[in-house]
């Protein structure tokens, strides 16, 4: 989701933790502040806490995917021992993208700017693409050819899947599930830290029975328990920033709407791949937990 800086500050001051998330990308301490404003208070407080507090995570850096074209990126999988990619933003082409392991990126559909693409993900053999305020979800072959098209209800942002229905988010506090098939909503849960409400959380990746996702303008990932919206994890990301060149780091600084957002996971290999908005490298690692 790309937004223009100030209009997404007035929409974070609604957070409770507002203060944590308004923070420029670059901030380091945006995770522990905006953990420390969520987090549930020890003794009988926490046991009114709908969720429990999260437990950080850690990111491994094995490689990198240098790209020969970059994309301002809303969803990202990993399928066959490629990269899918969807792109969309103001003013720029929404676009269904393959991307190899060399980086070269060939671009299998693309809908110019008539519709604003957000999330990706693949589930029984098609690619499903979640639109902005289009309303529109398509799907393709995994060659890249449009299939069919289904009416999503709300606005998209991420998208996954559990494997047997679609899930997504609108940027409220709210994960829902959707039917592969028309697009009908089956079920919703919050999202939330503690007892307070979490939102904008963006691009979406399942894995290992937990949905991962990208909170909007900043260095974080979040882990959340796909039945309760529980975030019960987050990864700090801030340091990959530091494993840039001189010349990356002002390329991705121009513009405020260049940030983290992107996941797809090899599960074979057991490979994260994380990436950006106009980002030109894909790091490649592996998660860790404590």
């Amino acid at each position: 989701m790309t937004r223009f800086v100030h209009a997404a500050l007035v929409v974070l001051a609604t957070l409770p933790f507002a203060a944590a998330l308004a923070q420029r990308a670059d901030e380091p301490q945006v995770i522990p502040r905006l953990l420390a404003d969520t987090a549930p208070e020890q003794g009988a407080a926490s046991e009114l806490a709908r969720c429990p507090s999260p437990e950080k995570l850690a990111f491994e850096v094995t490689g990198r995917i240098g790209r020969d074209h970059v994309g301002f990126t809303q969803g990202l999988e990993f399928e066959n021992g490629r990269l899918l990619e969807s792109t969309g933003a103001y003013s720029g082409s929404t676009n269904l993208n393959l991307i190899d392991q060399s980086g070269q990126v060939t671009r299998l559909a693309n809908h110019g700017t008539k519709v604003f693409g957000e999330g990706l993900t693949i589930l029984g053999g098609e690619v499903f693409q979640i639109t902005w305020m289009d309303h529109r979800v398509f799907v393709y072959d995994l060659s890249g050819h449009l299939l069919r098209e289904m009416n999503n209800p709300y606005f998209g942002w991420g998208l996954t899947n559990d494997g047997r229905r679609l899930i997504f988010t609108d940027g409220t506090s709210t994960l829902f599930y959707a039917s592969p098939i028309d697009f009908t909503i089956i079920a919703s849960v919050p999202i939330s830290i503690g007892d307070l409400p979490l939102e904008h959380v963006n691009e979406l990746e399942f894995l290992n029975g937990k949905i991962f996702g990208n909170v909007f303008g900043t260095n974080v990932i979040v882990r959340l328990d796909p039945q309760t919206g529980c975030v019960d994890g987050f990864l700090d990301l801030s340091f990959l920033r530091g494993l840039m060149s001189e010349e990356e780091r002002a390329a991705i600084s121009r513009d405020p709407n260049y940030v983290l957002n992107g996941i797809a996971y090899d599960s074979a290999r057991e490979l994260l791949f994380l990436t950006g908005k106009n980002w030109p490298m894909i790091f490649v690692g592996r998660l860790r937990t404590p």
